[in-house]
């Protein structure tokens, strides 16, 4: 990592989140194609997400949509056959494991707290995300992604286009796994930029920072990259 990196945090990232967004434009206008951009609550967030998993933007948009749709009360969830949600939300890819998965955290939920909702059964960030662990299908990406986006506290989720980003930057190891590049990136980005930058990162590797035949030539963060120099 480079000296300046660590010296003012604060400046650093701004700069970066200044320089992506001249790129690739307002990151809450990108974040419409995601379905987390229109949950309500740290439930829907959750159901969301889940979602998300091993599929693009625009399938799991469709996918939560159709899901919105025909479940306007969560709770109706638990009140059909499990086929009739795995029918509801087969433009995700993966229906029948998806639907298992929400399921099996709705019925946990509803079992654990009498009742569904996640806003009153847990007052701090740390319990909360024990509290999300605890449940079914849910990993420390998910995790991480309900406490930012659904809850509005301090966390970087990251996938593997934040991972290779991460790596590629010196903001971590070569062989840091996704978990601890997840933690070090929480800790190391300050909180005001978590939300944007999760998102222009997201877009950065779509676009520029690609696995392969990365377009560094016009990569936004070209200037400040590692692997560049």
């Amino acid at each position: 990592m480079k000296k300046n990196q660590l010296a003012d945090p604060d400046t650093y990232f701004e700069m970066l989140a200044e320089l992506l967004r001249k790129a690739l434009g307002e990151p809450e206008v990108l974040h419409q194609s995601s379905p987390l951009a229109y949950c309500h609550t740290p439930l829907e967030t959750l159901i969301a997400t889940v979602l998300t998993q091993a599929t693009s933007d625009r399938n799991a948009l469709k996918s939560w949509r159709r899901f919105k749709r025909t479940f306007p009360k969560i709770e109706s969830v638990l009140e059909v056959d499990e086929s009739v949600l795995t029918e509801v939300i087969h433009s995700g890819g993966l229906a029948n494991q998806k639907a298992k998965t929400i399921r099996a955290i709705l019925k946990m939920i509803r079992e654990r707290y009498r009742g569904l909702s996640l806003e009153t059964i847990a007052k701090d960030r740390d319990s909360i995300r024990e509290l999300l662990l605890s449940l079914p299908g849910v990993g420390p990406k998910t995790a991480a992604c309900v406490l930012l986006f659904g809850f509005n506290l301090p966390a970087f989720p990251v996938d593997i286009h934040i991972q290779r980003i991460a790596m590629r930057m010196g903001w971590v190891e070569p062989r840091t796994r996704p978990e601890e590049t997840q933690e070090i990136l929480t800790s190391l980005i300050p909180p005001q930029y978590h939300s944007s930058l999760h998102i222009l990162l997201l877009n950065l590797g779509r676009k520029y920072c690609r696995p392969h035949n990365p377009n560094c030539q016009e990569c936004p963060l070209n200037r400040e990259c590692l692997k560049k120099h």
